[in-house]
């Protein structure tokens, strides 16, 4: 088994594009009522709004999500600075 090999680059580049991706589903609700008039007829607006709504508590909990693995990466990426300072300093 080949050993593990993460750099600080790489897990502070997850964390960026977690957070990025943070802001564009936590922004996409601002969206939601520009797109009404597009909808046309009722009978579309009406299953548009339904779309939107059942989407939007996906969204609520895939932002949890994504917040949730940020926090994983940023902890992943203090521990690993702190395991490689400790072995600078042992050797």
């Amino acid at each position: 088994m080949a050993d593990l090999q993460v750099t600080d680059e790489v897990l502070a580049d997850a964390e960026r594009l977690l957070s990025r991706l943070y802001g564009e589903f936590r922004e996409v609700a601002a969206h939601r009522d520009e797109l009404h008039d597009a909808w046309g007829s009722g009978a579309v607006a009406g299953a548009m709004g339904d779309f939107v709504d059942n989407w939007s508590s996906y969204r609520q909990k895939l932002l949890t999500r994504i917040e949730s693995v940020g926090g994983l990466v940023g902890s992943a990426r203090d521990t690993f600075r702190q395991t490689d300072q400790r072995l600078a300093r042992a050797s």
